[in-house]
């Protein structure tokens, strides 16, 4: 099993970067209606169990992790690595609703119904890939970008890691003390939490303003959307803590600087690219 995240990390954003990820997996928009919805009836259950297969041979793994964990601790990590990826099909579940996404891109319920599919065929794909490159074979082209899209691009985790070419924080090189280090990690991930809330309430207004949908259907709408963001919150906090297991020593001083804190800060710097890509608003490169 691999002992830290191998994958060259994506800077993808949103249902814009899930539809080009869905014409690399071969039922593109492009398709006749009736053609892709055949194409997305195949593909969406053999997605599904490849992501059965991959999550049996994780658990597996887990269960023969010979590292500096106990049994009682490797149990520990088995229930929190089982709840991770029920939060993360809870999150693709609801990003990709059929209602929410016709709502967002203005599509009738058939139209919105394929979008949907092609939505989760996507995100499960993610899922598996991110598995095999984890307790399996490294395969590169299928790494995990983040929790909605592949890998794509410069790996941006591990270089403003710690130990990075272009870390957020540098090392102030007194003796290994990463207390500093960590403090300053904690105060950037804090930093896109704080851009996060305010793109967020940007989103909101813009659901808000949207005069053509009903007072009902804009309730919906945004109900919606907060059950998606709620869902990502949590897969998002559990995913960036669960990676200090896959290291030799997880309760080492770095973990944060190296590992939990620069996954927090990719996660939601694209889950901001996200909302702000698909509700059409000005986002500010980083």
């Amino acid at each position: 099993m691999t002992a830290t995240w191998i994958s060259v990390l994506a800077l993808v954003a949103g249902l814009v970067g899930l539809a080009s990820d869905a014409r690399a997996q071969g039922c593109p928009a492009s398709l006749a209606l009736a053609e892709r919805q055949a194409c997305l009836a195949r593909a969406v259950p053999e997605a599904d169990a490849a992501l059965v297969v991959a999550r049996a041979d994780a658990t597996k793994a887990i269960a023969d992790w010979h590292g500096n964990l106990s049994p009682e601790e490797r149990a520990q990590w088995r229930a929190q690595f089982d709840k991770n990826l029920d939060l993360w099909a809870l999150f693709r579940d609801r990003v990709c609703a059929a209602p929410l996404i016709g709502f967002e891109q203005r599509l009738n319920a058939e139209r919105a119904a394929i979008a949907s599919s092609a939505c989760r065929l996507v995100i499960t794909q993610v899922m598996s890939g991110d598995l095999t490159n984890r307790f399996g074979e490294a395969v590169s082209d299928k790494a995990r970008g983040h929790l909605a899209g592949s890998q794509r691009g410069p790996n941006r985790r591990g270089l403003i890691a710690a130990e990075g070419r272009q870390p957020l924080c540098r090392h102030p090189g007194r003796g290994g003390d990463y207390a500093p280090l960590t403090a300053c990690y904690e105060r950037q991930a804090a930093r896109v939490d704080a851009e996060l809330n305010a793109v967020w309430a940007r989103v909101l207004a813009t659901i808000r303003a949207r005069h053509d949908v009903s007072e009902a259907d804009r309730a919906a709408w945004s109900e919606a959307l907060r059950a998606a963001q709620r869902s990502w919150a949590e897969l998002r906090d559990l995913t960036c803590r669960l990676e200090a297991y896959e290291t030799p020593n997880r309760s080492a001083n770095s973990v944060y600087s190296g590992l939990v804190g620069p996954c927090l800060i990719v996660e939601t710097e694209e889950r901001m690219r996200a909302l702000q890509i698909t509700y059409g608003l000005r986002r500010t490169e980083r």
